[in-house]
């Protein structure tokens, strides 16, 4: 098995048709059928169901996918490691976040207890997917996300494949941030129901996100919400939500924040979605002394919440 056939067979799957894949690799349709045909051989089974509308993945393909992934992801981490300095690597800090917004002080708090004018650190902002990719190809020494239970079992899997761990720092129910002056604000509990009419603000959507669209809370499908509003900028969201009706769907551990902000968390009415706060790092590796004490500090800051 060759790296080329991995990456063959992973070009083949995101375009969703062998001829497609072909031109975007550059190679010829009938070179990249015998690559398949051969790892198909290898494998002793078929990876693709070939039809006129395009090839989808067997049982065994969706597996082998998810597998080559990661061990192309191995190989451009250790593209990575040469142009790294030792220096880069130890005295730098870089951290993906989803869906929480870290206390004001927090940044303060961590740089007072690292006592170096040296570290340096980075906050990117993100979606789910990016956070474990940042994680998976060092990008991110660190990644902090909220997932449900049903975006969590798929992440965790997808995290096994990447050699990346995952630590569940707790869970909580589902809340709707509003503020103080909307409709419903008054509300200690709000039935979903309730916020079809107002527009609905969240992060741009990724595979984690997209897999919302089933969920239901009391019978109110997450699709109902049609008026949508997308934004990449956690600041520019609050922003929008204190001069609108708009609504986010979110947690409770961005409820002490938020509050400075007059908007005000509101839990659901018989909803059964819990949210959960997730750790990742990298397996098999120790962390840097900022590492070690910036996920103390997120323990002790968020574990009680």
């Amino acid at each position: 098995m060759k790296k080329e056939q991995l990456r063959n067979f992973i070009e083949v799957v995101d375009c969703g048709s062998i001829n497609k894949a072909a031109e975007k690799l550059y190679i010829s349709q009938p070179n990249l059928s015998r690559s398949i045909h051969a790892l198909e051989e290898e494998m002793g089974k078929e990876l693709l169901i070939r039809t006129n509308r395009g090839v989808s993945l067997t049982p065994t393909g969706q597996l082998l996918y998810y597998y080559a992934r990661s061990i192309l992801n191995q190989f451009q981490v250790l593209e990575r490691l040469k142009n790294l300095s030792e220096e880069v690597i130890h005295r730098k800090l870089s951290v993906s976040v989803d869906s929480i917004f870290l206390k004001d002080d927090f940044i303060l708090e961590f740089y007072k207890y690292m006592d170096s004018a040296d570290t340096e650190i980075h906050l990117i902002e993100t979606t789910a997917e990016e956070v474990l990719d940042n994680v998976s190809n060092i990008k991110s020494e660190l990644g902090i996300t909220i997932l449900n239970n049903y975006q969590l079992n798929i992440f965790k899997k997808m995290a096994e494949t990447k050699e990346v761990s995952v630590y569940i720092l707790g869970e909580g129910p589902l809340y709707v941030h509003v503020n103080e002056k909307h409709p419903l604000a008054s509300k200690e509990l709000v039935n979903a129901s309730e916020l079809c009419p107002y527009p609905y603000i969240h992060l741009p959507n990724d595979f984690f996100s997209n897999l919302n669209l089933s969920l239901t809370i009391d019978k109110t499908p997450l699709s109902s919400f049609q008026k949508t509003i997308t934004m990449s900028n956690y600041h520019a969201m609050i922003n929008m939500i204190n001069h609108t009706d708009a609504f986010m769907l979110g947690n409770k551990w961005q409820i002490e924040e938020l509050k400075y902000s007059h908007i005000k968390s509101i839990p659901f009415e018989r909803c059964n979605i819990q949210k959960n706060f997730v750790i990742i790092k990298r397996k098999r590796e120790i962390l840097s002394d900022a590492g070690v004490t910036f996920l103390n500090m997120v323990k002790n800051t968020y574990e009680n919440m």
